[in-house]
């Protein structure tokens, strides 16, 4: 993935997944995958010394609004062999998806990430 560094992001698989289902199933992956809004979100955000958490609660609750939650359904009984409901599925993704873009900021030097939240 791009930018990825592994110290959030549990299972760079899901999001694999996911943009390839996406993909297959004609969503623009423009509106799914981290992007400038996003990465401007976490710049203003820490310029304002808040919470690292409450950072990525934010673009959890910005994620949840740009994943299909059925997508999101089948790709964890895809890649984790676990059956979870549609809100779970959804949640779970976009805390990924979140982590990777704290991941993205951190590369672009925006941001540090404490080696104790990953």
């Amino acid at each position: 993935m791009f930018l990825s560094s592994g110290k959030l992001v549990k299972n760079p698989q899901l999001i694999r997944r996911y943009v390839d289902e996406a993909r297959k199933r004609g969503i623009d992956l423009s509106k799914v995958l981290p992007n400038e809004e996003d990465i401007d979100l976490v710049r203003n955000v820490s310029m304002h010394a808040l919470d690292m958490l409450k950072i990525m609660e934010d673009l959890i609750q910005r994620f949840m609004k740009r994943i299909d939650p059925g997508i999101a359904r089948d790709v964890f009984k895809e890649v984790l062999n676990e059956d979870v409901d549609e809100v779970t599925a959804t949640y779970l993704l976009a805390k990924e998806f979140s982590a990777w873009t704290l991941e993205i900021a951190e590369a672009l030097n925006l941001i540090k990430i404490d080696e104790k939240i990953g």
